[in-house]
């Protein structure tokens, strides 16, 4: 548990990160721009995970090991408009095969809770994330410390607290800098979101405006 000075210091993390990417934010005219900062974040996130490792830090997780990503995954607007943007691009028949996976995945998400969601993620590709890149920073921050913890059902996951406050403080602040420069930004079931905001191209731009254009996160 965290002590009221810990805190502080954390409200004060989150909220210096939230003035230094509104002023970025400001300056940002058009959608792209402003889905594209969310590169910071990610970039932030990817250096503390870092940090951990070269202070000597042993994670379990390597390439091919997929076990957390059944779990439910909420992603924010500008992370979910990267990946369509990302899958956009890629050749017929792949975007088509994503596609069909993300409705099959949608259908099924929609009727589980974060409690119940053990369904791989539908970008998932022979146990690799297809849009590794730019996944969300949820996914950036989770980690284990003890792989046979990974393969236990229900076991509980040990992680590196450091990590997870860090990143935590890195969210919130931006997360809050989008709000406070008028985009919403809440979590969304990552699937579903994304299969929305590839059947609509109006999304992105109304989102730009102002506009909320995802359903309540759930």
């Amino acid at each position: 548990m965290l002590s009221d000075t810990e805190r502080r210091e954390i409200q004060q993390a989150s909220a210096a990160v939230q003035r230094l990417a509104a002023l970025h934010l400001q300056r940002a005219r058009s959608p792209q721009s402003v889905i594209a900062f969310i590169g910071n974040l990610h970039r932030g996130v990817d250096q503390v995970v870092q940090q951990a490792q070269q202070a000597g830090q042993a994670l379990a997780c390597e390439s091919g090991c997929s076990g957390c990503c059944s779990a439910r995954v909420y992603a924010s607007e500008p992370e979910i408009f990267q990946i369509a943007a990302t899958l956009k691009t890629r050749p017929s028949a792949q975007f088509q095969a994503v596609l069909g996976r993300l409705q099959t995945h949608a259908a099924l998400a929609a009727h589980l809770s974060t409690a119940t969601h053990r369904s791989p993620c539908p970008l998932l590709e022979n146990h690799l994330c297809s849009v590794y890149a730019v996944r969300p920073a949820v996914c950036r921050k989770a980690h284990s410390l003890d792989l046979a913890a990974c393969l236990r059902p229900g076991a509980a996951i040990p992680q590196n607290l450091n990590i997870l406050l860090q990143a935590e403080t890195l969210i919130a602040g931006t997360a809050a800098a989008y709000q406070q420069t008028g985009r919403a930004v809440r979590g969304h079931e990552l699937g579903q979101a994304v299969l929305l905001a590839l059947n609509d191209a109006s999304l992105l731009s109304r989102w730009h405006a102002g506009e909320t254009v995802f359903p309540t996160a759930g």
